[in-house]
């Protein structure tokens, strides 16, 4: 899926015959393209024309709207794929535990892999005491989750694992600047917190827009329970990508200084890390780029570019929602 990601406090995007035109006071006009664009991410507060907007809707651009913070405004979405079959397999699937939990647990199988595998990397770099009690823990939730009879329970392992995860997640930090406690998300009240719930939302949209192509109700989740105006599914399916995707960027974007302590503003007493235009550009930037690297796929032994894969993804679920081919997420290693 071929992504542009446009960050811009106040300008205008404005339509110019085929194409976009992002307009920044003090800058050059910028000219986007829209041949072969599928989806444009728009970080800011720009006013978008009427022109603009019929340009997007017309080719049918999944267009995503988010505050320089990476609050979900709204999207301009595509048109739901004409997969009518796949749809009410997957609306009887949700109503059948007992095929959901198969499915359920390998996600969150592979989140808990993921993490695990996250924070052994880091504890052969340096030594830790609470790296090695959090891999201890989580290695005994994914047992646990491998042997849950119950979506709850198998949610009660999930909830177990993160916990000990986030409680040794800051030691993968080595600027001293920057100090994570606890995952803590409404508001974030620190920078790294910021940054995960600026990646996970990207992330969470990018997958959104991927299970629509493949013709999955973004809404009707087999892990996360079905609430109104919550891609449920989109949420399951990012669970094992998370990691690799957000955390060891969040760390690598702070470990290599290309995210900095100036890149926020403190908004004052309970109010959420506001992140600049500068750190914004910045994130979103390393974010666009993770999503061109390329790693294996384990399932085909072929190499993909993350954004490849998290549709190869969909792709599998949809195999199980049709067919009981259980999928294979991603597994770090």
């Amino acid at each position: 899926m071929n992504t542009a990601y446009v960050v811009l406090q106040g300008g205008a995007i404005r339509r110019e015959g085929e194409r976009l035109v992002v307009l920044s006071r003090g800058q050059p006009p910028t000219t986007l393209q829209t041949l072969g664009l599928e989806q444009l991410v728009i970080v800011g507060n720009p006013t978008l024309s009427c022109e603009a907007i019929d340009l997007l809707a017309s080719q049918d651009i999944d267009t995503v709207l988010l505050t320089t913070n990476g609050r979900y405004r709204a999207r301009i979405a595509r048109s739901p794929a004409g997969n009518v079959r796949l749809r009410m397999a997957q609306y009887a699937l949700v109503g059948d535990e007992a095929r959901c939990l198969p499915a359920a647990r390998a996600l969150v199988l592979a989140k808990i892999g993921n993490q695990r595998a996250f924070l052994l990397r880091v504890a052969r770099k340096r030594a830790a005491p609470r790296l090695d009690v959090a891999t201890r823990a989580m290695g005994a939730a994914a047992r646990g989750a491998g042997l849950a009879e119950s979506l709850d329970e198998l949610r009660g392992f999930e909830g177990a694992a993160a916990a000990a995860y986030f409680k040794a997640f800051g030691a993968a930090l080595l600027d001293e600047r920057f100090h994570f406690e606890s995952r803590k998300r409404r508001p974030p009240p620190d920078p790294v917190n910021a940054l995960l719930s600026f990646g996970y939302t990207l992330l969470l949209r990018r997958m959104e827009s991927a299970a629509a192509i493949v013709g999955l109700d973004p809404f009707l989740g087999l892990l996360h329970t079905p609430e109104a105006g919550r891609p449920s599914l989109a949420l399951d399916l990012i669970e094992p990508y998370r990691t690799p995707m957000v955390d060891a960027l969040v760390v690598a974007a702070i470990n290599k200084g290309a995210i900095r302590p100036e890149h926020f503003e403190d908004s004052g007493a309970g109010e959420p890390v506001v992140v600049t235009q500068e750190g914004t550009r910045a994130f979103v930037g390393l974010f666009a780029k993770r999503l061109e690297r390329e790693v294996l796929d384990p399932a085909t032994g072929k190499r993909l570019p993350w954004r490849a894969l998290l549709v190869e993804e969909c792709r599998r679920l949809a195999r199980y929602v049709l067919d009981g081919v259980l999928p294979r997420p991603y597994l770090a290693h």
